[in-house]
């Protein structure tokens, strides 16, 4: 999101924007993005001639970072359009049906015509037998055909080499009793999506369905709708779908429903196809978004007031901090419950630096850290972060301090599945229960596909789905909520977010696949962007991006709004185990 910004300043200042939209294009954001340097920078603007820009009298002034919206501002001057928060659910649409196999191997016997003649695909199996059968498919049109396991390395080294393929095809993630695709598979996929392939097919095995309504197990797949929705919008050239099937049906059958997606007409590489697709014995869906009320203001109050009382106990992962802290606060103040809160950052200790008392925000505090007499820009930039964070810390514990039952923080990394579950056993002999769970915890990484690293996809993926598993396998079957952070990037996918869109994906598998082990709701909730919250900023979107939404119809959730919503979902009756809330519209996301 910064470099985007910065890029974006640049862009407008030395006159480098889209003529047509006044916007820089992906295409040069990604060339400026893989300079490392300044003066590779300066080199690059020389190469291209920029023209000289304006007098810097006539240059209109950046405006300042978390600009607060205003209702019904212009857009353009960054304050975002009113819209209002909405609620939706992710259903599946039938999609016409695709031609049978028999018919399509008919007409290839018929015409003589071998219309893969010369094509080379990867196959990349994963036991069951799929590869094979489609394997032999493959050659009946033409194709010369490599088949090997996900277990050889050797994939990824031999697509990275060049040698690649005209299609890939990854069907590892059929077998439920697989191990997980993700994050050991994301180098094979990384791969297979550079290695200027035309065609990446990528299979899953919930049932032909995605697991809805509920119930299917989330299986090996988890995660991987959010990766190819990412790669389709990182990799344009590419033809990259996903296909979820029903493990249950012969080889030979699934091979012919996989055949039928990668040739037919109606199939998934078709002009204007979804992304994702099932088929269940031919039977054709896709998963659409689809808005639904929310629970009125009046219900939410009730609801709450019968769910928790001063002797529930609500534990929190994502600190004390952001958003997870704001409804933290309100679930005490509203219902007096006691807070137990999972986080990274240490309480603060110590006596805050006098120098930095009166600095209240981050310009502020930077230009008493320069005072002071740091002079090295990552050093400075560091003691802002861990400045703002004490301070943020501080806050919330006072606030809860005030109005919770009791308070208790745990400095402790979500991926340590030992030392959450600890905590979690140290709730319930503590407290004797434990009435719900909001699992927030997340942290962001952004790189392009081409710079993502196998070991930031791994950390951004495990903090919010092995923080959830480890979670659920602490936890009593009478837990009245368990609530998972999700976001807008698992269900659209999301340039530069390959891992996070992944993770939150999966956070919705494993919300239809939990709905059923609890007493209470299971729900993924997967949020639009958030409009910050005091200096420290409570969501992720500055003043320029908030105009680059503006720009496409996407407003930013007020987090009052966002945090009533969610007190709605934990207190109404809806049983959704994926709802979606965002200031826009179903389409803006490009869903």
């Amino acid at each position: 999101i910064k470099r985007t910004e910065i890029l974006g300043e640049l862009a407008e200042r030395l006159g480098l924007a889209d003529a047509t939209g006044g916007e820089l294009s992906e295409e040069l954001v990604e060339q400026l993005a893989r300079i490392k340097t300044v003066r590779g920078i300066v080199e690059w603007i020389g190469a291209r001639s920029a023209p000289t820009p304006p007098p810097a009298a006539e240059l209109e002034p950046p405006a300042a970072v978390g600009t607060p919206r205003s209702e019904g501002g212009d857009p353009s001057a960054g304050s975002g359009p009113t819209i209002p928060l909405r609620r939706f659910v992710v259903e599946n649409t039938p999609l016409p049906a695709a031609p049978a196999l028999a018919d399509l191997l008919a007409a290839v016997s018929r015409g003589g015509d071998r219309p893969l003649e010369g094509n080379r695909f990867a196959v990349i199996d994963g036991g069951l037998g799929i590869g094979l059968e489609l394997a032999a498919l493959l050659e009946q049109y033409g194709a010369q055909v490599h088949t090997t396991s996900a277990d050889a390395q050797a994939v990824a080294g031999h697509l990275a080499t060049g040698a690649g393929a005209d299609g890939i095809v990854y069907l590892a993630a059929i077998d439920q009793g697989a191990a997980a695709a993700l994050p050991a598979s994301f180098p094979l996929l990384k791969a297979a999506a550079l290695a200027g392939s035309r065609r990446l097919l990528v299979a899953t095995g919930t049932g032909g369905a995605f697991g809805r309504p509920t119930g299917e197990v989330a299986g090996p797949g988890v995660g991987l709708s959010g990766l190819v929705r990412t790669l389709a919008q990182e990799v344009p050239d590419l033809a990259v779908r996903l296909v979820d099937v029903d493990p249950k049906d012969a080889p030979d059958q699934l091979a012919g429903q996989l055949l039928v997606e990668l040739l037919g007409s109606a199939g998934p590489f078709a002009v204007g196809a979804p992304i994702v697709i099932g088929n269940r014995r031919g039977s054709r869906t896709t998963p659409r978004v689809t808005e639904r009320a929310t629970v009125p203001a009046g219900a939410e109050v009730a609801g709450l007031a019968a769910r928790l009382g001063p002797g529930s106990v609500v534990l929190l992962t994502g600190g004390a901090r952001g958003i997870t802290a704001r409804v933290a606060v309100s679930l005490a103040a509203r219902t007096g419950c006691a807070v137990e809160l999972v986080g990274r950052t240490p309480l603060p200790t110590g006596t805050p630096d006098p120098a930095l008392a009166g600095a209240s925000d981050a310009p502020a505090l930077r230009r008493a850290l320069i005072a002071a007499g740091l002079r090295r820009p990552a050093e400075i930039e560091a003691k802002i972060g861990r400045v703002l964070a004490e301070r943020e810390i501080a806050a919330t514990m006072a606030a809860l301090a005030a109005t919770a039952a009791g308070v208790r923080y745990h400095a402790v990394d979500v991926r340590d599945g030992a030392a959450l579950g600890a905590v979690v056993a140290g709730v319930y002999r503590r407290h004797g229960r434990l009435d719900g769970v909001v699992h927030g915890a997340g942290v962001l990484e952004d790189k392009l596909l081409a710079d993502k690293t196998p070991e930031s996809f791994a950390r951004v993926f495990a903090t919010k789905v092995d923080g959830a598993h480890a979670l659920v396998e602490a936890l009593h079957p009478d837990l009245g909520f368990l609530v998972l952070f999700g976001s807008v990037s698992g269900v659209y996918g999301n340039r530069g977010q390959v891992d996070y869109a992944a993770a939150n994906d999966a956070l919705d598998a494993l919300a239809r696949e939990w709905s059923g082990r609890f007493t209470g709701r299971v729900v993924s909730v997967d949020w639009g962007p958030w409009a910050a919250d005091g200096p420290a900023g409570g969501g992720m979107v500055s003043a320029e991006l908030e105009r680059e939404y503006a720009r496409r119809g996407i407003a930013l959730i007020r987090p009052d709004e966002g945090v009533a919503a969610l007190l709605g979902e934990i207190a109404g009756p809806a049983r959704d185990p994926q709802v979606v809330y965002m200031c826009a519209s179903a389409e803006a996301f490009g869903g």
